[in-house]
This record gives structure tokens, C-alpha cells and sequence, in this order.
């Protein structure tokens, strides 16, 4: 069935609503800028409480490394210490069961090693008439101080270095050396020649 409009008027068009005004603009920006602020203000609090608690750690470790570092430079003097009467044991194990020279010889020997701190003796061998000595010190003045320890006592003759040289073995740096002497055996002391009859008649009188 077909209508037909006999009053001519036309049909009412709907019209849309009107445009977004500038105050919806606005509240929409306002929002979108709080929810961004929020965002980032979490981001940031959160990040800021992970930089503190890694500083936090990393300072701990620091301390930690520094007690570390202080024991362990307590445990490397010990161990030099250690070592130092480890030496000083072997050199007197070494001149007891040598038996190189007389008993007076070996004392004489002790008494001028035992006047440096920081001077070992490695070997103490014979060779011919003279005796060989291999050692090692923390210093070269040491070992000059040594020679001339020998030298002052009179019982070594002919002290002669014969080398000396750098070694920095276990990281830590000391000076070997060789030399040799001749011991002077200690003269006996001279008997006292009997009186004669005319110096006991002397005496009598």
C-alpha cells in the first residue's frame, strides 16, 4: 500500500547534536595529564626505591670488601712472619747437620746472622779452603751490613762477594747473594812456661 502525503508539508529531519565545545577539550586533556602525571610519579617512586636499595647494597659491599682487605693484609704479615722464622729454623738445621767447621765457628756465624732481621743464610758449604755461603735478605744494605758484621768479628778472613741478584718470587721483592770467606780457627792460648831454679829461688826470697 502506497502513502501519499496530501498535506504537502515535509517530514521534520532529525538534526545531530551540536559539536564537542572547548570545556569537553579541556576536561578530557585534564584527565588524560593527571592519569600521565600518575604514571610517571609511580614510575618514579618506584625506580627512586630500587636506586636506594642498590646503593644501599653496594655501600655494604664496600664495607665488606674493606674488612676483607684488612684481614687479609694481617694474614700476608703472619705468613711473612711465619716464613721468616721458617728460614731462620731451616739456616740452624742446615749449620747442625753440615757440620761445617768447628763449634766455635758455627756460633761465631749464628751471633752475626742472628744481628740482622731480614738476612738468611741458604746453604753454608765448603769449598776447599774456604767456605761457601749462599743467602738471601730484604735489602741490599743488609747483606753489605752482613759482610761487614764478618769482617769486624776477626775470626772471618778474605770475605768476597761473588754475586748477588734480584728475586721477586711470591710477589715479594728480596736480594740473594754468594760469598765466601776463610774462618781463622781461634789461636790457643799460650801455656805458661815453667820457672827455672834461679827465678823460683827469686821468688822464694
Amino acid at each position: 500500500m502506497i502513502k501519499i502525503n496530501l498535506l504537502g508539508v515535509a517530514k521534520p529531519v532529525k538534526v545531530a547534536g551540536p559539536p564537542p565545545t572547548a570545556g569537553r577539550h579541556a576536561l578530557v586533556f585534564i584527565v588524560s595529564a593527571v592519569v600521565a602525571f600518575g604514571i610517571v610519579g609511580f614510575f618514579y617512586k618506584y625506580w627512586s626505591s630500587e636506586i636506594d636499595t642498590l646503593n644501599k647494597q653496594k655501600a655494604e659491599q664496600l664495607r665488606e670488601r674493606d674488612r676483607l682487605a684488612q684481614i687479609r693484609a694481617e694474614n700476608d704479615r703472619y705468613r711473612q712472619q711465619l716464613d721468616q722464622l721458617q728460614r731462620r729454623q731451616d739456616t740452624i738445621q742446615q749449620l747442625q747437620n753440615a757440620k761445617v767447621g768447628p763449634v766455635d765457628y758455627m756460633d761465631r756465624l749464628g751471633d752475626v746472622v742472628n744481628r740482622s732481621n731480614d738476612l738468611y743464610l741458604l746453604t753454608v758449604t765448603p769449598d776447599g779452603a774456604r767456605v761457601a755461603i749462599r743467602g738471601q735478605s730484604n735489602s741490599v744494605e743488609s747483606i753489605a751490613n752482613f759482610i761487614a758484621d764478618l769482617k769486624r768479628t776477626g775470626s772471618f778472613d778474605e770475605v768476597q762477594l761473588r754475586q748477588y741478584y734480584q728475586d721477586d718470587q711470591h710477589s715479594r721483592l728480596s736480594f740473594k747473594f754468594n760469598l765466601d770467606c776463610v774462618y781463622k780457627l781461634p789461636s790457643a792460648t799460650p801455656a805458661a812456661a815453667p820457672a827455672t831454679g834461679a827465678q823460683a829461688g827469686q821468688a822464694r826470697k
